[in-house]
């Protein structure tokens, strides 16, 4: 997948935009769109999820009453990160370590540009990874974000 600057934006080529007439009808893209995330195992999960997934849902509205009303255009991501493994743990070869480099990669590329953002620095890395790039609006935007993490700390 691509980053791509055109006319309509910024976007991630390769991602799909479908416009959905109910709320059924979103929701089962949101269990099409889980069913197709990778799962691997390692020795930690037998389950662990290989890729990250972003569920944007844009949302307009206007009054029906008033003939001039503005529209009001909301942006909801929700994302699932997958997780971070320590590698010598997880005995990971070939392909699923390579799936886990990446995803420690983009990860710390995230962390780079909500220190940034923290910093309040000129420049934010937002263009180091896709991940970053794709949830821009929600990190360093006009937007409210809430974050819920789901931590495993290891017995020792």
């Amino acid at each position: 997948m691509t980053i791509v600057d055109d006319s309509h934006g910024v976007f991630v080529k390769g991602l799909s935009l479908h416009h959905v007439p109910s709320e059924e009808h979103a929701l089962n893209l949101l269990f099409e769109g889980e069913t197709n995330r990778i799962i691997g195992s390692h020795i930690l999960n037998k389950h662990s999820s290989r890729s990250h997934c972003i569920f944007t849902i844009h949302v307009e509205s206007q009054s029906r009453t008033l003939s001039n009303a503005k529209y009001t255009v909301s942006k909801i991501n929700l994302v699932d990160l997958a997780g971070s493994e320590r590698l010598g743990k997880t005995g990971s070869e070939g392909q699923v370590l390579k799936e886990a480099t990446y995803i420690n990669k983009s990860l710390t590329f995230l962390e780079q540009a909500i220190i940034a953002l923290a910093d309040r620095r000129d420049h934010v890395p937002y263009r180091q990874s896709k991940l970053t790039h794709a949830l821009k609006d929600s990190l360093g935007g006009n937007c409210n974000t809430v974050l819920v993490a789901n931590v495993y700390g290891e017995a020792a």
